[in-house]
């Protein structure tokens, strides 16, 4: 017997709200045709670049709403948030924009560069041996203290947060046919799904993840929360990991994606030498989903597509690393 998921209601309307309130703090990041994809799809493949989003990822979008929604209440709360570094930066971000204080707990092997990045915001940070033991630590300090916790995903305004992003894209290509989107908890597509199958319900929205920790996806194929016991860690932190069953992201997922691809990390690195190569931008290896799953399913007939790059913050070293033949 599966465990009941909460249901949420999540309006088109409330994204709407959301990027009212976040406009002034986030950029409208291009969305760039690329003809070597385009050539190979047979149609037109477009790339939106939250890698240029401020921060350098979508994540700010999500934790600035949060933060002006929770501050309009309760102005003197506190955040703290657990985090592989992605959902950090955001919130460090956000805090720092808006005059509040960040609690970051984060594991002692993220990212140099993400950590960095986080304490230039000026966010309190505390390391942990994993992003479990963060997450647990995270939440009892918070009902300890009456911080305000925040999941990257677990939340309703992260997820209308990310729902900006189908916005944006729908003004700059309301055509649009198919969209793949990396996924780990599910907050951004959920969001988005709610936008674009409100438009158009003939959307098609693919969900990516890694081979090796594709929970959403099996949950996906078997139409409810199921247990995944072979779970194992990817190149693509930011995406694919244990979720709880009381997900909130994903009666939407169940509700509005067409079908989830799974990647290996062998596909991932080789979208990043590819996105380096012909772009000129460096990715993070969550950020490269959607390129592998569009490499992989080529040549289908797609229509006009549209591939999410979520993120570029990578350290140098790292980068290199995953690249190197």
């Amino acid at each position: 017997m599966s465990t009941p998921v909460p249901e949420l209601e999540l309006l088109p309307s409330h994204v709407i709200a959301a990027r009212r309130g976040i406009s002034p703090f986030i950029r409208h990041t291009p969305l760039e045709p690329n003809s070597t994809l385009s050539k190979l799809a047979g149609a037109p493949v477009l790339l939106k670049l939250e890698n240029l989003q401020v921060t350098g990822s979508f994540k700010p979008r999500g934790s600035l709403h949060k933060v002006l929604s929770e501050r309009a209440s309760r102005p003197d709360t506190e955040f703290i948030a657990p985090t592989a570094g992605g959902h950090g930066i955001g919130l460090a971000y956000a805090a720092a924009t808006l005059g509040v204080k960040a609690h970051i707990y984060l594991p002692r092997s993220a990212d140099p560069d993400k950590l960095r990045m986080i304490q230039e915001y000026g966010a309190h940070l505390e390391y942990f041996d994993s992003v479990p033991q963060a997450r647990e630590a995270a939440l009892r300090v918070a009902s300890e203290k009456g911080y305000t916790f925040l999941s990257a995903y677990n939340d309703r305004h992260m997820m209308e947060g990310g729902g900006t992003v189908a916005l944006e894209i729908l003004e700059d290509c309301p055509h649009v046919d198919t969209v793949l989107v990396g996924v780990g908890g599910g907050g951004l597509l959920a969001g988005m799904s709610v936008v674009f199958k409100a438009v158009n319900p003939r959307i098609r929205l693919i969900g990516v993840q890694p081979e090796s920790s594709a929970v959403l996806a099996h949950w996906h194929r078997e139409g409810q929360p199921v247990d995944v016991k072979d779970v194992r860690p990817s190149i693509a932190e930011g995406i694919g990991a244990q979720v709880e069953r009381e997900l909130l992201p994903w009666p939407y997922l169940q509700r509005h994606v067409d079908e989830f691809v799974l990647v290996s990390d062998d596909e991932l690195r080789e979208a990043l030498r590819w996105c380096v190569a012909d772009t000129k931008y460096i990715l993070e290896p969550s950020a490269a989903a959607g390129l592998a799953a569009l490499r992989k399913l080529l040549p289908r007939s797609l229509g006009t597509t549209v591939v999410v790059l979520t993120g570029r913050n990578v350290s140098w070293r790292r980068f290199e690393e995953l690249v190197r033949p």
